[in-house]
């Protein structure tokens, strides 16, 4: 590898010119070279540095399957290789040529039954329910958008327990949102608090919490070329003392006895270990080692058992994480441990009526019987909800800006069912579901009415009404079937108006 020396011409920092022609700050290489990268390590770190990306992909359990990937991947003509530390995670790598479209544009994206997301991203989570053995947790990812490590959560509890996904970014909650109703996860709640100030509201209160921090972003280079040209030590210290606010509000957070996980896609050991030796120092959490995460790990382990993965260690993204316990007999032990209610929420519990209503109508229409408790189902208006298992326990506490799925709309003793309940629940309905062909899916998504072949109607004993809509034997949608036609109800924003597969080659069968 050739390692050009320059000069930025609106400065005088030198930089170091990757491979890739991205521009890393000599500053920064010096910095890394006195702090956490070894001098034989150099050349190895900054090859990596300056390569592209690999592609990865993660699938999501709660519609999919791994086996379900091979099949559809190897109709697709990829060559797939397991992600060490995550059972459903993988790496992909394809002709570009013969396989043109974009990841995010395949049906099988679309449907929710895979998520994109860099492999060593997947690390924190797999540190947080490593052996887990709590079959229904309350867990608060804090830093949440845009959902890939809150839709692993739920993949790997198969949408169990409950999860509060926070983001500050008031911008950012629509996508987290649009990710969550993608994926079928109905154990969710969405709330929009600053972390630093999240402990004040739900204290000692989470089986689990994490906290993927907002960070310098160093290992991000092979993604944003120029992500490390411009660095600054200033920069760093700011944002440590940020994450040192943050990892504490988490902390506390957490219940005697739980779990935390703090990480960062950053490499800097002010944003890494030092933040987690502040931990140390102001509170009794203890480590809980690495090591045996997966096997490889101590490619990465640090001496403290937190992993530094540096790009060049598993072809990947850089990452830290680190992971601690609260001790059982550890807790606040003052009046900030008292819950506070602030909130009244528009939801009511559903009547006795309302719920034999929509359970009737869910097993008569689609054959699916309500998998739910009664206390679950959450009214609001003529909105029929599904709540997260533990969202009563606090939501009084916090504004809570989306819960759950929403089911129904009902109209006097008519029901209608929503984009959400047909993404969330469809995959348990046993009729009036009808399969899509390639084209009916390209004018679905264009946001077009679908003609319906009348034998398929006919050997399905399909009636008029609300209808779901599957492709490739996956339920991803609805609409409302009148004589032979269904009416598009794919919400607008999912609209693709120039939307095309069947160029695509590979494609495989369509059911």
């Amino acid at each position: 590898m050739s390692i050009n020396h320059s000069s930025n011409s609106d400065s005088d920092n030198k930089t170091v010119q990757l491979e890739s022609g991205g521009l890393v700050s000599q500053d920064y290489l010096d910095h890394a070279k006195s702090t956490f990268l070894e001098a034989q390590s150099q050349d190895d770190f900054l090859a990596a540095c300056g390569k592209p990306l690999r592609k990865s992909v993660r699938i999501n359990c709660i519609k999919s399957s791994v086996e379900d990937f091979k099949q559809w991947a190897n109709n697709y003509g990829w060559s797939v290789t397991p992600i060490p530390w995550c059972e459903t995670g993988f790496w992909i790598d394809y002709d570009e040529q013969s396989f043109s479209m974009a990841l995010g544009n395949c049906p099988e994206h679309i449907q929710g039954l895979f998520y994109i997301q860099e492999a060593s991203s997947m690390l924190p989570v797999e540190a947080l329910l490593h052996q887990n053995t709590i079959a229904d947790p309350l867990i608060v990812d804090l830093a949440a958008a845009p959902g890939s490590k809150t839709t692993q959560l739920a993949s790997i509890l198969d949408n169990r327990g409950t999860i509060l996904a926070n983001e500050l970014s008031a911008s950012r909650l629509k996508g987290l949102h649009a990710n969550l109703v993608r994926c079928g996860i109905n154990n969710t709640s969405i709330c929009h608090l600053d972390a630093a100030k999240f402990s004040s509201f739900l204290p000692e209160q989470f089986d689990y919490v994490l906290l993927d921090a907002p960070c310098g972003g160093e290992g991000t280079v092979r993604k944003d070329i120029n992500a490390l040209k411009d660095w600054s030590l200033e920069s760093v210290n700011q944002l440590a003392e940020l994450q040192k606010q943050l990892i504490i509000s988490a902390y506390q957070s957490l219940k005697p006895g739980g779990r935390m996980v703090y990480s960062t896609c950053t490499l800097s050991p002010e944003e890494n270990q030092q933040v987690a030796a502040f931990l140390l120092q102001q509170t009794d959490a203890k480590v809980v080692s690495l090591k045996d995460l997966f096997s490889g790990a101590e490619k990465s382990l640090t001496n403290e058992g937190y992993l530094h993965v540096l790009p060049h260690h598993y072809d990947s993204e850089g990452f830290f994480v680190s992971c601690f316990s609260k001790p059982e007999s550890q807790s606040l032990n003052n009046d900030s441990t008292t819950l506070k209610k602030i909130y009244d929420s528009p939801f009511m519990p559903v009547s006795q009526k309302e719920y034999k209503l929509v359970k009737e109508f869910m097993n008569q229409r689609f054959s699916i019987d309500m998998p739910y408790k009664k206390e679950q189902i959450k009214q609001r208006d003529n909105e029929i909800w599904l709540f997260p298992m533990f969202n009563d326990e606090i939501n009084p506490y916090i504004k809570i800006n989306r819960s759950g799925i929403k089911l129904f709309r009902l109209y006097g003793k008519k029901i209608r069912i929503t984009h959400e309940f047909a993404s969330g629940l469809g995959r348990l309905a046993k009729q009036n579901t009808y399969p899509l062909t390639v084209h009916g899916f390209e004018e679905y998504m264009q946001g077009k009415a679908v003609d319906c072949d009348d034998k398929v109607l006919a050997q399905l004993k399909l009636t008029d009404g609300d209808i779901l809509l599957s492709f490739n034997n996956s339920v991803f949608a609805c609409g409302l079937l009148q004589k032979n036609r269904i009416k598009n109800a794919l919400p607008r924003d999912m609209v693709k108006d120039n939307y095309q597969f069947s160029s695509i080659t590979g494609t495989g069968t369509a059911m």
